[in-house]
């Protein structure tokens, strides 16, 4: 299996020691850009987060199961140490509040609509993946959709990055910028594995005193306070990063 992981990575790890990600400037203001924007309006938006747990359904519609069941273990594990959320996998999908959908480029668009009726437009255009969220009032996160055409994302070499970038985003981290290194959430930086920064906005996001519905002027002042709280915040995160399975059992690092 070590060979097929491999095999999906184009690029290399880019240090984070290449930008100021342990600053708690830059975190705060990736944060506020990561956390409170979306990929597809120029809005700012409260705080999205999950409070109940979150099962995740694996519905597979092509093969390698085992393969996609392994990517998908790994990362939901890297992100319930990060959090500390009860994150699961479950196998009835009445279960579930996350479908994660591994399926073909010419069956994701029909398909996507079909699980996803309540949106009217999807942006597929330029697409490779795709994740959707629904909320409560409060933006409390409620259910997501997970769909990756898996023989378009393996010919553009980011299968693993599908996994990775679209379960994380699904935890409430929407957006996407070049703004933020080093980062899975920036096209550019060519970052496949969760970074310690990253993992820094997951554990801020899901800190006890963060809740769903938070403006950035409430939510702001609570990031300070656990800096404040947590003065080696970016070794733990770092250490966080070197327990992914990824790096220890794959040396994808």
């Amino acid at each position: 299996m070590r060979h097929w992981v491999l095999g999906l990575l184009f690029v290399v790890f880019a240090a984070p020691t290449l930008a100021a990600w342990d600053e708690t400037a830059y975190v705060k203001k990736a944060f506020k850009i990561i956390a409170l924007n979306n990929e597809y309006d120029d809005k700012t938006h409260p705080i999205r987060k999950w409070h109940q747990p979150i099962r995740v359904f694996i519905d597979h519609r092509v093969g390698d199961d085992k393969l996609h069941t392994m990517l998908t273990t790994i990362q939901i594990n890297d992100l319930a140490r990060a959090t500390g959320h009860d994150i699961k996998l479950v196998d009835d999908p009445e279960e579930a509040n996350i479908r994660m959908v591994f399926t073909r480029q010419g069956r994701w668009q029909d398909e996507t609509r079909e699980l996803w009726p309540t949106a009217e437009d999807f942006p597929f255009h330029g697409a490779i993946c795709m994740a959707h969220i629904s909320v409560t009032p409060k933006t409390e996160i409620r259910k997501a959709l997970i769909v990756i055409p898996v023989d378009l994302a393996r010919e553009r070499g980011k299968l693993f990055a599908c996994v990775v970038e679209e379960i994380t985003q699904v935890m409430g981290l929407p957006n996407d910028s070049d703004k933020v290194f080093p980062s899975i959430f920036n096209d550019a930086s060519k970052n496949n594995l969760m970074t310690p920064l990253d993992i820094t906005l997951l554990r801020l996001l899901y800190s006890s005193e963060v809740r769903a519905g938070m403006s950035e002027k409430q939510v702001m002042p609570l990031l300070d306070d656990w800096f404040k709280q947590n003065p080696n915040w970016s070794k733990q995160s770092t250490d966080l990063y070197l327990q992914s399975k990824f790096i220890t059992e794959f040396g994808l690092n």
